[in-house]
């Protein structure tokens, strides 16, 4: 039984680096601008784009009646230079500054060592509405996760710029959209699907630049499978929850994103012995520009 408690919290804890992906700033209602909009980004060549990035996860599974904690904390800073524009798409190059994590779980050996990622570049391909159609060498920012061997960060980025509505929008406009995300690696295949409803609220002035505002209410589907131990492992998990976008529509540029949810599965695992673990989970990210 020691073993499987000790087994149970590093196998979440994996699925949730596949997975993943500061105080509230003072806005100040704005009057929609007399034309609307389009949305697009815009990262002029020669002028980086740096952001804090911050994800939070939390989750409680019940084994036999006793609550199992584990908690994992990330903080980033990264930076996004230019290297070249064609066909409604950004050729970037991403510096991570800095990488922070903090995996709290019992009975479990789960120490990062991220030293040897800060100051490593990789490239990726980004459309001007957010859509990441390419990375190159993310994969190659690795680091070790205690006895669990070697991870890398290629996941972290594969989503990481908010889709931006490709029509043009009047303040209390909606738009719904569907996403499937295959995020499997490290033995274990893992499927998002997620449905949002988004709605363009209004603009507001936050930190000095003139931002459209955009919430969204979504709900996610994920599944997972994969072998860990000699175990057959099958996760489901049901989460709902809200985003809040900032951006400077006159600008172009992500100026705040703001994440959270919350939901719950079931652990299945099946081998030499049969168990049925149910969860529950919350999950909360931020990426904020810094200026």
């Amino acid at each position: 039984m020691k073993k499987q408690h000790k087994f149970l919290p590093s196998m979440t804890i994996l699925l949730f680096l596949i997975i993943l992906a500061g105080c509230a700033a003072k806005v100040k209602m704005l009057a929609p601008p007399s034309q609307a909009p389009v949305l697009k980004y815009v990262m002029p060549e020669g002028q980086p784009f740096t952001y804090n990035i911050s994800t939070g996860y939390y989750q409680t599974m019940s084994m036999m009646g006793v609550p199992i904690k584990t908690t994992v904390l990330k903080d980033m800073t990264v930076t996004f230079y230019q290297l070249a524009f064609a066909q409604e798409a950004y050729q970037l190059q991403v510096m991570v500054n800095d990488v922070a994590m903090k995996v709290t779980a019992p009975g479990t050996n789960l120490t990062p060592n991220l030293s040897k990622i800060p100051g490593k570049t990789f490239e990726m391909t980004v459309t001007n509405s957010g859509e990441e159609i390419g990375l190159m060498g993310a994969d190659e920012l690795t680091y070790k996760l205690g006895d669990e061997g070697e991870q890398n960060m290629e996941s972290e980025f594969e989503h990481i710029f908010p889709d931006l509505p490709e029509k043009v929008l009047n303040p209390g406009d909606t738009w719904t959209k569907t996403d499937t995300i295959d995020l499997s690696d490290s033995g274990m295949e893992t499927m998002i699907v997620t449905r949002s409803e988004n709605t363009l609220v209004g603009y507001e002035l936050l930190k000095g630049h003139e931002c459209a505002k955009i919430t969204t209410e979504y709900t996610s589907s994920v599944t997972s499978s994969g072998a860990q131990e000699g175990a057959n492992i099958d996760t489901t998990v049901e989460m709902e929850g809200k985003e809040t976008l900032y951006f400077d529509y006159k600008m172009g540029v992500l100026v705040l994103q703001t994440s959270t949810g919350s939901g719950d599965g079931t652990v299945k695992i099946s081998g030499q012995k049969e168990m049925s673990l149910p969860m529950s989970q919350t999950v909360t990210s931020k990426m904020e520009l810094v200026e």
